[in-house]
């Protein structure tokens, strides 16, 4: 972790040490580039990364040579780097808090991982992994989290993804006294810092569309519960694009521009009944 390494120690935790090169330096040591020889290292947090020690890191990658703090000799590496940050490093590029060429040193495979608030439909059964694992680390049985609990969890703007959502969860299961996690034992969210709560909200608000310019129509009926409403009108579609496709779920995912995944989620959710014989054109 980039981030989480001391400055005044970073350089040796990469490329090692000789005895005596710093106070406590009792003995040789490998750096994490010597321990991977022929392997693969990961950095996480590059975008944390000092200034000056990413000059440093260019160097090794161009040369495949590092140089132990206090060492005059060279050893040659032969190292996979494969880095990961929160942060945006083309902006971190263009404000000079980010080397450009190394930038386009690691950007050879890019792999972006989706918020979750992009993948929404994904979230209960990451909910349920992530406190079953919560419990098994603190050996306990592992609650059930009930439909109710799993709807909030998906209305959360939760810009702090995995680590916000399983840090909701250890809150829930220390509150609950009951068999099933409901969104009461969530907490009451005043106890969250007002900073993170705005960082929330900004979040949330951005992530919103513009709205619309277009003329709202005088007869449209307003529904006194939107998300019925809203379910029916999805369960109507659905339903319409599965019989035009014979109930072949990837052609009816196809035809309304969903993946397989989520159309099986919808169906699931909505309470579809398919035909005993159908499948899924695979």
């Amino acid at each position: 972790n980039c981030g989480a390494i001391p400055e005044n120690l970073i350089e040796a935790e990469f490329f090692g040490a000789r005895k005596g090169a710093y106070t406590g330096a009792t003995q040789d040591r490998e750096g994490y580039f010597q321990a991977a020889k022929g392997g693969t290292l990961f950095l996480d947090e590059i975008g944390d990364l000092p200034i000056a020690m990413q000059a440093k890191l260019l160097r090794v990658i161009q040369e495949r040579r590092v140089r132990p703090l206090g060492g005059v000799q060279e050893d040659a590496v032969d190292v996979r780097l494969v880095s990961a940050t929160h942060r945006d490093l083309s902006t971190l590029v263009q404000t000079s808090q980010f080397r450009q060429d190394l930038f386009y040193r690691l950007n050879v495979i890019e792999l972006r991982t989706p918020a979750l608030r992009e993948r929404r439909e994904d979230l209960p059964e990451l909910a349920r992994a992530l406190m079953r694992r919560i419990c098994k680390e603190s050996g306990q049985p592992a609650p059930a989290l009930s439909d109710r609990a799993l709807t909030w969890l998906q209305t959360r703007a939760l810009p702090g993804n995995v680590r916000e959502l399983e840090n909701l969860l250890q809150r829930a299961l220390a509150l609950s006294s009951g068999d099933a996690i409901e969104p009461s034992d969530f907490g009451d969210l005043e106890s969250v810092p007002a900073g993170l709560l705005a960082e929330a909200a900004t979040q949330a608000a951005s992530d919103r569309p513009d709205p619309p310019t277009d003329t709202v129509p005088a007869s449209i009926d307003i529904p006194n519960d939107l998300q019925t409403y809203l379910d029916e009108q999805e369960r109507l579609v659905l339903l319409k694009a599965l019989r035009e496709c014979d109930y072949n779920r990837t052609a009816a995912a196809a035809r309304l521009g969903l993946n397989l995944r989520q159309m099986r989620y919808r169906i699931q959710r909505l309470g579809l009944n398919m035909p005993s014989d159908d499948n899924d054109g695979a």
